[in-house]
């Protein structure tokens, strides 16, 4: 009976939370938004006009009042993120280059839990899908973040940061219909346990059409249904303890050839434990452990896979002028993956058990209080499937005022063979990977940012990337790291706010990539080239916000993508429109159009591996949602 009335308790907002869900983007001044406090850049939380690296944050407003209904959807306002659809449920997701439907050199966390695939080292977009509403912001550095996140934090981290229990407490509900978002459901209850513990629940399916082709008939659908919980308890005035999981089951569809097709299913849960205690003098301390298990079934092969992952994080101030984070992390993967073309095509051997152990360091010290940083950091990484690995990096913050801050860094970061590379097997016998090692980058940056006035900041970053021991696919179909080379480029971002309710945020990204194959490789000539084509050289992103008045709103994004020379995809401009009516304090309705300009268009491809894209079409959809 205690159980009972502890579920059927009536949920009540506290004061703060229902203030902070009053305010809109706009009523953040640009001050407030060039100062959130983020946590992946450093490991500790930070401003981001301070932070020493190419950072920039979507907030949960950003998600909600744009329209999007996924995150590579949102990532798309990032500068230096390049996003495109391959079909309506797979997605090309990489920063500063590299991009495909196989882009693995990315790293992605949910509240710090890696969601990346290490059967391929990258992300099944498909897959992992989130409420929207419980998001409280995305991360997204640029630039390698090895030595605080270890391998395959390459080119760059997406942390995806969930609200806490007590920020959503209540009822939520909301229901999108459109043509091509058949529907998105989703329904959720916080309450307040006690005076200290807060949880809620949640549950969300949707459908996706498919999508265009002039050629064949798509068969690319999506139907996802998910359901989890978050539990934050705060037993005192320093400590916090937060248990939360996931479960999750998708079915995403794929075209082989115009003859062929089947589907994906992906299904998991996991589950996540984290207790922090936090002092007033900068101690700290951080625990957190997550089970995470996965079952893939494709035409291909099945893996089943489970994750044991457990890290420790310690935040000290030893001495004067210093800030040291230091921790301890320990990864045990086992998967059991079966080819469905055995004897000819395997992945050997079928069970493997592997762990990965880390130690890092970084420390900031201020060479002159409140102006001058020094940040010194390093890791050493021990993984199965390549060389033990020594990951350093060197920043510097100057921030000669408050609304300024100059800063450069260079570090290193590995990007170890996935599972598939490393245990790929052709007739029984054949090993592609057993010669593959891990590739390398060493990354120069430099940035600036400034809050120019109440009605103006902006933020620029310079980075040159210098790559070696790529893995490239010889002539015998091993892979073999004969591939080099560099790239470099420009990323800006500008926010513009000359009226109290009107703001507009345009963002342009500059990419050069110059690849080539190393003396003595067998690889195909075109592939340096290849690599090259798959991302756009120029990108622009033109956002405006308007409030016409306290219940109705207006968001507009325009961009602008760049021709993809390796699959003769053309330049293209887009247009996406969100109108958001609030008439009651409980509901909102909105109507939104994506895709505007053209009734289909073709954004990426499959590149590297088998299957056939389809071209993204103009979607219109209707959203309601209710809170109480």
């Amino acid at each position: 009976m205690v159980v009972l009335s502890v579920l059927l308790q009536p949920a009540v907002a506290n004061a703060a939370a229902a203030a902070a869900d009053a305010r809109s983007l706009l009523d953040f001044s640009l001050e407030e938004l060039s100062r959130v406090r983020v946590f992946s850049a450093s490991r500790h939380l930070e401003s981001t006009q301070g932070a020493p690296s190419a950072i920039f944050v979507l907030t949960r407003d950003d998600l909600l009042r744009s329209g999007v209904t996924t995150v590579p959807d949102a990532l798309r306002l990032v500068p230096g993120v390049q996003v495109g659809r391959v079909d309506a449920n797979k997605w090309a997701v990489s920063i500063r280059g590299f991009n495909s439907r196989e882009a693995n050199k990315l790293l992605v966390l949910v509240d710090g839990r890696s969601i990346y695939d290490p059967l391929f080292s990258g992300m099944l977009w498909e897959s992992q899908d989130f409420l929207l509403e419980d998001i409280e912001r995305i991360e997204v550095i640029r630039g390698p973040g090895g030595t605080l996140w270890g391998a395959n934090a390459f080119n760059g981290v997406i942390n995806i940061i969930t609200r806490h229990a007590d920020e959503t407490n209540g009822t939520f509900g909301m229901l999108a219909v459109g043509d091509e978002e058949r529907y998105i459901a989703a329904l959720r209850h916080g309450w307040q346990i006690g005076e200290d513990q807060d949880a809620r629940v949640y549950v969300k399916g949707r459908e996706r059409d498919a999508g265009f082709s002039p050629e064949f008939e798509p068969a690319d659908s999506l139907r996802d249904v998910r359901g989890g919980f978050r539990w934050d308890w705060a037993p005192g005035e320093t400590d916090a303890l937060r248990i939360s999981g996931d479960v999750f089951d998708a079915s995403a569809g794929i075209r082989e050839n115009a003859a062929l097709a089947h589907r994906v299913e992906h299904s998991g849960h996991n589950l996540l434990a984290r207790w922090s205690r936090r002092h007033a003098a900068g101690n700290d301390l951080r625990l957190q452990l997550y089970y995470d298990v996965v079952d893939y079934e494709s035409i291909g092969f099945t893996q089943d896979r489970d994750t044991w992952d457990l890290e420790f994080q310690q935040s000290l101030n030893p001495a004067s002028r210093h800030r040291v984070v230091w921790g301890l992390a320990y990864r045990r993967v086992r998967d059991h993956t079966l080819s469905a073309l055995a004897g000819f095509v395997d992945i050997l051997p079928a069970s493997r058990d592997d762990a990965t152990q880390a130690v890092f360091l970084q420390d900031t010290f201020s060479l002159l209080p409140d102006r001058l940083d020094l940040v010194l950091g390093i890791k050493y990484e021990e993984t199965d499937y390549a060389d033990a690995a020594w990951l350093p990096n060197v920043r510097l913050a100057w921030t000669p005022t408050e609304d300024q801050t100059w800063w450069a860094a260079v570090s290193e970061a590995t990007r170890v063979p996935s599972r598939l590379e490393a245990d790929l097997t052709f007739f029984g016998s054949l090993r592609i990977g057993d010669d593959v090692e891990a590739e390398k980058v060493r990354a120069f940056e430099a940035g600036h940012r400034q809050l120019l006035s109440s009605e103006l900041w902006y933020d620029i970053a310079l980075f040159y990337n210098d790559y070696n021991n790529l893995a490239a696919s010889q002539a015998d179909g091993t892979l073999r790291n004969f591939m080099q080379g560099y790239t470099r480029g420009a990323e800006l971002a500008v926010r513009w706010e000359p009226l109290p309710r009107f703001r507009a945020d345009v963002s342009y990204t500059l990419l050069s990539m110059d690849l080539e194959l190393e003396p003595g490789s067998t690889a195909d000539p075109g592939l340096p080239a290849r690599h090259e084509g798959l991302a756009p050289r120029h990108q622009l992103t033109a956002r405006a916000m308007l409030e016409l008045n306290e219940a109705l709103e207006i968001d507009a994004t325009a961009r602008y993508v760049d021709e993809l020379t390796a699959i003769a995809v053309p330049d293209y401009t887009q247009l996406d429109l969100a109108l958001n009516w609030r008439p009651l304090d409980d509901w909102e309705f909105s109507f939104i159009g994506t895709n505007l300009l053209d009734s289909h268009q073709l954004e990426q491809d499959f590149a590297f591996s088998g299957g056939l894209p389809s071209q993204v079409e103009r979607s219109l959809y209707f959203r309601v949602s209710w809170r109480r």
